[in-house]
Order: C-alpha cells, then structure tokens, then sequence
C-alpha cells in the first residue's frame, strides 16, 4: 500500500514539474497578427444634412462577421490568411470607419452609434462581400453592401442601393492586403456620403 502511494505521489510530482518547467500537453495555438482597418483622414464638399443619423451594426453571413481576413482565389472556395485577424469583427469595423467619416465631414448634425440613443434617420447595411480575390492572378479586394436609409419616425425604406468598391493590392503579404481594405473603405465612406446627402 505504502509503495503504491510513493508511485502516486512520485507520477504527481513529476506531472507539476512538467508545467512549473514549461512543458504543456495542449497543442500550441497558432501566434496572430491582429490589424485595424486602416483610414485616411475624408474631405468632401456637401450640404449638412439636418437632423441625427443612426448608423446601424452591419449585418452579414457568419464567415463575414468574423474577424477572420477572407481570401477567395477560385469562384467559389473561401480561405482565411493564415496568421492574421481582425482586431475586431468586420461588421464593428466597418461600423465605426461609417461614424467616423461623416462625423469627420460633419454630413448630419449628429452621427450616432448608440441604438438606444432617439435619431430621424437610419442605415442600415448588409455586407456581401469583404474579402481578397484573385483577378489574373492580382489580389483585388472587394467591399460590398446594401444600403437602406430608413426613417426612424415611421421605419420606412427612403431608400436602398448596392455599392461594391475594388481596389488591387499591391502584394500579397497581410500588411499589403490591409492596405488595400483601408482605400476601399474610404472610397465607400465617400460614395455613401454623395448618396446621403442627395
């Protein structure tokens, strides 16, 4: 008896010195490099629109509110950059690049955020694409939503349309491809200004 007690408490000790010498019997994770959505300061003559705007969360599929970097290289297969995320989900980032940008050009008298918070009009968008595809072998990134501005007194549609955004990357390394998601959402912060402001 005593001797199985000495094999236990030995099998104990040699268990602990394995984690306090940092050995681990769990699969180490793959290290991730974690980027923000790049932005350019935006200037743009427009009339200030009266009234409060609300910009809602992005909707989108599960794979695009992830915080994964989504390649495509063929029509149909979807791939993550090995490596790399996201330093927050696609549709927050996007989120916050919208309010920055109209608040930056001051296109209403108030940009909110805060659902909770009263505003005259609303957009909402849905995300079809955000995601790195292969023309002729040229990784071209590619943002697309639908957009619909409701009013938020009546919750009626004013209006809705699609804006799709390409812009090449120049490589194919992470920074390069986060790069070229960066231009693409300034140039769609811009064309959902001209079409606000209307």
């Amino acid at each position: 008896m005593k001797q199985r007690w000495r094999h236990y408490l030995l099998g104990a000790a040699l268990v602990v010195l394995g984690f306090t010498s940092g050995c681990s019997i769990l699969p180490k994770s793959d290290p991730q490099t974690r980027f923000n959505l790049p932005s350019s300061a935006l200037s743009m003559a427009t009339t200030a629109q009266k009234g409060v705007l609300f910009v809602a969360v992005p909707q989108g599929n599960r794979l695009i509110s992830s915080n994964y970097i989504l390649i495509q290289p063929e029509h149909t297969e979807i791939q993550i950059y090995k490596g790399t995320l996201w330093a927050d989900n696609v549709p927050t980032l996007l989120r916050e690049r919208l309010v920055n940008a109209f608040t930056e050009t001051q296109l209403f008298d108030a940009i909110s955020g805060d659902a909770a918070l009263r505003s005259d009009l609303a957009l909402e968008t849905y995300i079809q694409r955000f995601q790195v595809q292969f023309d002729n072998g040229q990784p071209v990134v590619h943002v697309q939503i639908d957009a619909k501005l409701v009013d938020s007194n009546t919750a009626s549609i004013l209006r809705s349309q699609r804006f799709h955004v390409t812009r090449p990357a120049q490589g194919k390394e992470a920074v390069q491809l986060v790069a070229a998601f960066g231009e693409a959402t300034d140039q769609l912060s811009l064309e959902l200004m001209q079409w606000l402001s209307r």
